[in-house]
């Protein structure tokens, strides 16, 4: 799986991991980025998850295959 630390609005760094939405979500198929970790500074970030990537990815998932009504 692929990781990355990104600075975050907190002034800290988040870690983030990327895989794919299962068939049984409405974005079944597309990139999945789930939150990890969170740390002070970047060097205890890269020290827990020295696999990790630096710098922010966008899943660039895209929303037009479902319905504009509301689900209610």
């Amino acid at each position: 799986m692929e990781m990355t630390i990104e600075a975050n609005e907190y002034g800290a760094f988040s870690v983030y991991e990327f895989g794919v939405y299962p068939n049984s979500s409405v974005l079944a198929g597309q990139t999945r980025k789930s939150f990890l970790d969170m740390f002070d500074t970047i060097e205890d970030a890269k020290a827990a998850y020295p696999g990790a990537g630096e710098g922010f990815r966008d899943p660039h998932n895209y929303f037009d295959h479902l319905p504009d009504e509301p689900d209610w």
